[in-house]
């Protein structure tokens, strides 16, 4: 190979060399908004899983704080929401109502109408609760037929009118059993509560306050704390 040949290699290399540098930066820059891109879909996907966990976790949290019949709080739910409203009241001085409902003859209802009617009897005493309390109020079924309600920032002056207000519209509205109406009643005990009060002793003196509204509704010879 002449000198001339060399020239001419050597020429060629010079000027391919920016064509390559050029090339491969390109190639980086590439792969480089590849990773990136490859980066933020993970993110996405991850967010999304997390999402649906946190999703999945609310559901759980929900079933286990429902009552399955009626689709009020249960207890634990229930409890919980007078915990997060105490904590509150504590810190706002603020005060509310603490209601307890029971109804009145629902074991004749189950003896005489079946225990489906005294399902729907239950349906419907809670929805009218729930109806006839304001959004930012608790209704739970404790369990049977007793209830509980917590009338979340009433004035402790309002409290037996609220009361009877529950009370008038409970009795007003029947269920409607086969074509027949079957009345519903029921007694009602309540307690102020404010940020400094105990919990255990608020049910204890709205049960006790809805007792004696029971009683005080019957002959003496059949009163009885344990009656229906």
């Amino acid at each position: 190979m002449n000198n001339s040949h060399l020239e001419l290699l050597k020429q060629l290399a010079e000027e391919f060399q920016p064509r390559t540098d050029v090339n491969t930066r390109a190639t980086v820059e590439t792969e480089s908004t590849d990773a990136f891109a490859t980066l933020v879909d993970l993110a996405r996907d991850m967010q999304n899983r997390l999402d649906q966990q946190q999703n999945r976790i609310r559901q759980l949290e929900q079933m286990v704080e429902t009552d399955e019949l009626t689709g009020l709080y249960n207890r634990r739910g229930f409890l919980r929401r007078v915990r997060e409203t105490m904590a509150r009241a504590a810190r706002h001085s603020e005060s509310g109502i603490l209601v307890i409902a029971d109804l009145d003859g629902f074991k004749l209802i189950n003896d005489h109408h079946g225990h489906a009617a005294g399902d729907a009897i239950l349906r419907h005493f809670g929805q009218n609760l729930r109806t006839h309390t304001r959004a930012d109020d608790f209704v739970a079924r404790f369990g049977g037929d007793e209830f509980a309600i917590l009338l979340v920032g009433s004035i402790p002056e309002a409290a037996e009118r609220r009361i009877s207000d529950l009370e008038k519209a409970t009795s007003r509205f029947p269920l409607i059993w086969k074509g027949a109406a079957l009345p519903i009643r029921a007694s009602f005990g309540f307690t102020v509560y404010n940020g400094k009060s105990d919990i255990t002793l608020l049910l204890q003196q709205a049960d006790d306050a809805m007792y004696a509204n029971k009683h005080a509704k019957r002959p003496h010879s059949e009163s009885s704390h344990n009656a229906a």
